[in-house]
């Protein structure tokens, strides 16, 4: 199985939509995807995800998408910290312990939502025919179906630590999915009835390249403090 994610077109947070430059972006990417194999999608029920979702639908005809409320954008955030702060423990590299470190008295609800999307992304691969067995995934229907995710780089990053059994903040503080961006990974069954993902990609952006569109710089800050790019403080 094949599990395809995308991080929605460049957004315009404060109007629950995407940019002018984001419907072009997303309007590229459905283009850029009408060819593929496309079994489902599911996407986040913010608009900037739907709107991207709606780019794919439009070329790949037959298709229509099914929101999914787990897809949402991780709340409350933790990926803007610092990066002095996300190097202070190293539990906060520890898949498991992570969530020891004091995220500014936020964890239990940090906990909460990460429990819920572990939950959620756990009954929607089993549903699909793999469920997990600890660091695998045993395979109740092996299949060559390609699922597409349309989310939010925290999002993202939260499902992909669970796929590739990684420490979160290694995904999140070293990693950049750029808006429009996809992702591939998909199982590998080396032993009869166990599988692992394993990613084949990681944001890629080549359909906004060959379209002479260039690549939104958000989710990314300053390579050089004070260069006029986004920083932290």
């Amino acid at each position: 199985m094949k599990i395809t994610i995308i991080r929605h077109a460049e957004p315009d947070y404060e109007n629950n939509t995407l940019t002018e430059k984001g419907f072009k972006e997303a309007d590229i990417l459905g283009n850029y995807l009408k060819n593929e194999k496309i079994d489902y999608i599911y996407s986040s029920p913010l608009n900037r995800a739907k709107f991207t979702a709606d780019a794919i639908v439009k070329y790949n005809k037959t298709k229509t998408y099914k929101v999914l409320d787990f897809l949402a954008e991780f709340e409350p955030d933790m990926w803007d910290n610092a990066p002095s702060f996300l190097a202070s423990d190293e539990k906060l590299y520890d898949k498991n312990r992570w969530l020891e470190v004091d995220f500014n008295g936020l964890n239990d609800q940090i906990k909460s939502r990460y429990a819920f999307v572990k939950q959620e992304l756990s009954e929607l691969l089993q549903k699909h025919g793999y469920r997990k067995n600890g660091a695998y995934y045993d395979v109740l229907n092996a299949n060559k179906d390609n699922i597409v995710l349309t989310c939010h780089f925290g999002l993202e990053s939260y499902l992909l630590s669970e796929l590739l059994n990684v420490p979160l903040v290694a995904i999140i503080n070293h990693t950049c999915a750029a808006p429009s961006s996809i992702t591939t990974v998909v199982t590998e069954e080396r032993e009869k009835g166990k599988a692992i993902f394993r990613m084949l990609s990681y944001g890629e952006t080549t359909h906004l390249k060959m379209a002479g569109e260039p690549v939104s710089f958000m989710a990314r800050y300053a390579e050089v403090y004070g260069d006029g790019d986004r920083v932290l403080i």
